[in-house]
């Protein structure tokens, strides 16, 4: 059963909130007293969950729940005929095996309808942690295991499979504990099994739209896959060994990581690259980059000058794909004078600092820069500005609007390389349909 939790400010208006949570999809309403401790009571379209968190029975006696959640040592009176959750969170760490069975032991001696379980996911090898714990407790309890945090998201996006309650949310702000997935995502993989894993590696990930754009396309395919987030921020080997040991079936690549993932990956000689497939005890890594680029922005064979910057992973692709465009002279803008020599002697192409894009006469510049930087552009009315980024208009698309040039972000880009990503990903090539479907996601587009 799907949970939503009533954020503060909510607080007011808990019956529209609660209206707003059961159209969504929803089915139990949490009312949490160290959030909304001042809740009046009101007709609720949904049972509800009180968790007193501090507040005694006060909320009890006023809301009249279906279901109670106490924490392991929390002690009110229980009315007859309540469901009853007892609790554990640990918002620093996730115990080792041994120590959590202890906890399960202990909450299955308060005789409860459910236990539930939260801790915060440090290290991939803490999911595997709790798959261990979740295997443990006899199959005839009914019980919650949640990972907390950005590193929870495969367990999160995991729980309506495994877990008698899933807590979520409808909007961005009203999480109420880090690392819970949209509801919205989670209806999308409504039709799941016993799927196969993918996701995507980098940092930052929290705001991608990959998981919109493939748990999309495996819904309309009926797949039995998800499509999850793995934000590896520092040591690639440490946490890549570890979703192998998940038995991760297929990865998308980001930054910073698209160069050093190579060092893992069997790739035919590639420079950069986006997509590893696991086959059987092999992983094999692709680009689908380039073709993203290509079917993206097809308005740069008329370009007979194009400037791309920065030096990061994403760079080759671009630089493969405007030379399956156009014969355009190519010139590299970048502040790493390493990297830019080494793009420069790989690739034949002129490099500049990248303060020196004021005074390019180029036709089209492609900004491949993973942070925002100070530039001045040259003017020129009617030539093309992409930032590969997306998400928003940036501040480089907002200087380049007001010197004269068409702006583009990387959204289209994300989508077309994820059509190919998923190609190799399920062996199934999205058409037309597809393409609609997942655009009508983006309107901005």
């Amino acid at each position: 059963m799907f949970v939503v939790t009533l954020p503060a400010s909510a607080a007011k208006r808990p019956q529209e909130f609660a209206k707003k949570a059961k159209t969504a999809g929803a089915q139990l309403l949490e009312i949490r007293g160290d959030l909304t401790p001042d809740v009046s009571v009101f007709d609720s379209p949904l049972p509800l969950i009180v968790s007193p968190r501090g507040t005694g029975s006060t909320l009890i006696k006023t809301l009249k729940p279906s279901f109670i959640d106490l924490e392991l040592n929390e002690i009110v009176e229980v009315p007859a005929g309540v469901t009853v959750i007892r609790s554990f969170h640990d918002r620093e760490k996730t115990p080792d095996l041994t120590e959590l069975q202890k906890i399960a032991n202990d909450l299955l001696a308060t005789k409860p309808d459910i236990i539930k379980i939260a801790t915060m996911i440090r290290s991939y090898d803490d999911l595997r942690t709790l798959d261990a714990l979740h295997q443990q407790i006899p199959s005839s309890q009914m019980r919650v295991i949640l990972g907390m945090g950005p590193k929870a998201h495969l367990n999160r996006m995991l729980s309506p499979l495994k877990n008698a309650l899933t807590y979520t949310f409808m909007d961005d702000g009203d999480e109420s504990a880090p690392g819970q997935v949209p509801i919205s995502l989670h209806k999308l993989t409504a039709h799941c099994k016993k799927p196969k894993i993918f996701g995507l590696i980098g940092s930052p990930v929290a705001h991608s739209a990959s998981p919109l754009i493939h748990n999309t396309l495996l819904q309309r395919h009926d797949i039995d896959g998800l499509y999850t987030l793995f934000p590896v921020e520092r040591d690639l080997l440490s946490s890549f060994e570890d979703l192998i040991a998940l038995g991760i079936a297929g990865y998308s690549v980001t930054s910073p990581w698209k160069r050093q993932i190579l060092e893992f990956v069997e790739h035919g000689g590639l420079t950069s690259c986006n997509t590893v497939i696991r086959k059987n005890d092999r992983l094999i890594g692709y680009n689908t980059d380039e073709i993203g680029f290509r079917l993206a922005y097809p308005f740069l064979k008329d370009c007979s000058d194009i400037a791309i910057l920065g030096s990061g992973g994403v760079v080759p692709s671009v630089i493969d794909a405007c030379r399956g465009l156009t014969p355009a002279k190519i010139t590299v803008f970048a502040r790493n004078d390493v990297e830019l020599q080494k793009i420069g002697n790989l690739y034949s192409v002129d490099t500049m600092e990248l303060e020196n894009i004021v005074d390019a006469d180029s036709d089209a510049i492609v900004s491949a820069l993973s942070v925002p930087v100070p530039l001045t552009l040259p003017r020129k009315k009617g030539a093309h500005a992409i930032d590969l980024r997306y998400g928003g208009v940036s501040t480089f698309l907002g200087e380049a609007h007001e010197k004269g040039y068409q702006i583009y972000t990387g959204l289209r880009m994300l989508i077309e390389q994820a059509f190919e990503q998923f190609r190799l990903f399920t062996g199934t090539t999205p058409d037309d349909t597809d393409r609609k479907a997942v655009l009508a996601l983006f309107p901005s587009v």
